[in-house]
């Protein structure tokens, strides 16, 4: 979701690079592996209700290094959870986008294996191969079918590698890919979002024996924080709790629901603003329950028009102070775990703009309706996806008090980040 939720559909099997001795998941003993990510800012502007006026939020993509094929090649790319695949430009694609950034080359790696069709049959000579196109809101790229290994982490003394299926880009239009600064996408979805489970990074870490844990956890920087972002595999790190161990609360993921539409799906009893109930997840066929997906490749918080318009209501126009927002999600064992936004969280406020991070969403009646928690929420809770017991971890970020002066890139966003491809 955000910038890239892929669904396409399909199906093959996993094998696993032999890891170097003392790598990530070699054994229980071995430490968790984590990657530091590096931050793109740009301006989200819209238009102001009831106005020709225009707001602006800041918003921003995270992205770290990976490196694919042997001997590795490397490649700057955006982790995200609603998104099941790994896309990459490759040398075949000699649009400007694609050539702006680095291309995979098939023939450089000893390990890569071209696929004719999504179904994982191998590419015979002078056999046609089958393409997907997807549409990313404003953008469109075309790719072919690859396998090869990738691999992550800091050094080649200390990496996690699996054989993935992967999107190899041939076609990529101008716009937005020319302006990003990472190469490419890279799926940490459910397979629902997923070409198959080989397509899938995530079925590739729960199925192969030598994965102790397959979790991984995501702590963002805050913005004005002078510290740095970065994304953690094999376990998670309690220092970058405020209250360590006991700092983090367990919140069950629906399996069957959650795998089939490939988001990491948790329920909310509630909303809160300034402590009074919206009863928003009360409707007709919501069970008393709302639909969340925690999507760490979207900028914002999003959710059904008719709910959200509840919340913005509630919230106001900056008229006055703004209020305290408690979103109430379900826990294990009947329990709950309440996230508290203060203004500061969710909006950006000064003499001339008042804007927040949060907007309606329309996403196709398969999925029916549903939240988007994205990185207005995550920056200010560390969280951490179980893939073997079905569960995210939440717990309140611990961020330096010590300010950075923040880098905005100069390019505006003309249009709000589109949750969903065709």
């Amino acid at each position: 979701m955000g910038f890239s939720s892929l669904v396409v559909a399909c199906c093959l099997s996993v094998a696993m690079v032999t890891l170097p001795t003392g790598a990530l998941f070699a054994s229980d003993a071995s430490p968790p592996l984590t990657v530091p990510l590096q931050e793109y800012v740009t301006v989200y502007d819209f238009p102001a209700a009831n106005s020709m006026a225009h707001r602006h939020f800041h918003v921003t993509e995270y992205f770290g290094r990976v490196a694919m094929g042997s001997p590795p090649q490397y490649f700057n790319v955006v982790f995200d959870t609603g998104s099941g695949n790994i896309v990459l430009p490759t040398v075949k694609c000699e649009s400007e986008a694609c050539q702006k950034h680095h291309r995979f080359a098939s023939t450089d790696s000893q390990t890569a294996v071209q696929l004719a069709f999504d179904d994982g049959t191998l590419l015979g000579p002078g056999q046609d191969r089958d393409t997907t196109t997807i549409t990313y809101g404003t953008g469109k790229l075309t790719g072919e079918y690859i396998r090869d290994s990738v691999c992550m982490g800091p050094s080649t003394a200390l990496q996690a590698c699996t054989m993935v299926d992967f999107l190899g880009v041939t076609q990529e239009s101008r716009f937005p890919f020319t302006e990003l600064p990472f190469d490419g996408i890279f799926g940490l979805g459910l397979v629902g979002l997923s070409a198959g489970p080989n397509f899938n990074f995530v079925s590739s870490l729960k199925e192969n024996s030598t994965v102790r844990e397959p979790v991984f956890a995501l702590f963002l920087r805050r913005l004005q924080a002078d510290e740095d972002s970065e994304l953690t595999f094999g376990g998670y790190s309690t220092d970058r709790l405020v209250d360590g161990e006991q700092g983090l609360t367990w919140l069950p993921v629906p399996k069957d629901q959650a795998d089939q539409k490939g988001y990491w799906l948790v329920t909310m009893r509630e909303v809160y603003v300034a402590g009074k109930p919206l009863g928003i997840c009360n409707g007709p066929g919501d069970r008393g329950r709302c639909e969340v997906a925690m999507d760490t490749g979207s900028s914002l918080m999003m959710g059904p028009r008719h709910q959200v318009n509840l919340l913005l209501d509630a919230i106001g126009d900056c008229s006055g102070p703004l209020p305290t927002l408690r979103f109430v999600l379900d826990a294990f064992a009947g329990g709950t775990f309440d996230m508290e936004l203060s203004p500061e969280d969710y909006a950006e406020v000064s003499s001339d703009n008042c804007a927040t991070g949060i907007q309606p969403i329309e996403l196709p009646a398969s999925l029916g309706p549903m939240w988007v928690f994205g990185q207005t929420v995550l920056r200010k809770y560390y969280s951490v996806y179980d893939a073997k017991r079905w569960r995210i971890g939440v717990g309140q970020a611990k961020h330096t008090t010590i300010l950075r002066a923040p880098t905005i890139s100069p390019m505006p966003s003309v249009s709000p980040e589109h949750p969903a491809e065709a």
